[in-house]
């Protein structure tokens, strides 16, 4: 009966989405040559600025690898519009001293996403930033990998593209450094504005799969193996 309730108790816990990342799509991107980010001092925001590079003139990045697709992706441009995007109040957290962690909620507007396929169609949809970031001077945006990107749309044929949009939502986020050292803090700062270049990656997020089934099974093992154990005996006293 005990190993019942403990069955019970785990099938339940495992009633919560599991997703294995094996099948995960993922893009990997940075910055096209002349392509950056940049921070605009007292106003609070950020923006990115296409490259004026003739061979990537009007992108912003490229995806240079991808894992857990066909490679169709790979090279393809990119742009995030609707900057500038704005921050609010700035937080500092001291993890360790002299290394403060800084962080601001971005406010808005949403980016505009869109993936240019090389055939004539794009890949669009929304992005939310979340949160902007910096630890001991390197900067990220949705560094924490929150679901961060909605209503995505490909009426294109290439397969890494149809497999995003098909997957949405999904999560993008970016990093930076700038040379000498930058904190929020001091982007935020001055009369800017404030250059550097940028990477990041673009994930589908994957549907619960069989792990499910898999985690479950162990659990079973687990407890089956414990319920086979021998009761410890107890020793008598004898008054």
């Amino acid at each position: 009966m005990k190993l019942f309730k403990l069955l019970s108790v785990a099938a339940a816990a495992l009633t919560f989405p599991v997703v294995s990342s094996n099948a995960q799509l993922t893009f990997n991107f940075a910055s096209t040559p002349g392509a950056t980010i940049q921070f605009n001092g007292t106003g609070s925001s950020f923006q990115f600025n296409d490259s004026a590079t003739p061979l990537y003139l009007g992108t912003q990045w490229q995806i240079g690898s991808e894992s857990g697709g066909t490679g169709s992706a790979t090279g393809l441009s990119g742009v995030v519009n609707n900057s500038p995007f704005s921050y609010g109040p700035i937080t500092t957290s001291v993890l360790v001293p002299g290394l403060d962690y800084e962080y601001a909620n971005v406010t808005g507007p949403l980016g505009g996403l869109s993936i240019n396929d090389g055939a004539g169609d794009f890949l669009t949809g929304n992005v939310d930033w979340i949160q902007v970031a910096t630890y001991n001077y390197v900067g990220a945006i949705n560094g924490q990998l929150i679901v961060n990107v909605t209503g995505l749309s490909y009426a294109g044929s290439n397969p890494d593209l149809l497999t995003l949009a098909a997957d949405t939502p999904a999560a993008m986020s970016l990093t930076f450094q700038f040379a000498p050292g930058q904190t929020l803090s001091s982007l935020t700062s001055g009369t800017g504005p404030y250059m550097t270049s940028f990477s990041g990656s673009l994930s589908a997020v994957p549907e619960p799969s069989t792990l499910t089934m898999a985690m479950l099974g162990l659990v079973v093992c687990g407890l089956v193996t414990v319920s086979r154990r021998p009761a410890r005996k107890t020793a008598l006293v004898k008054a």
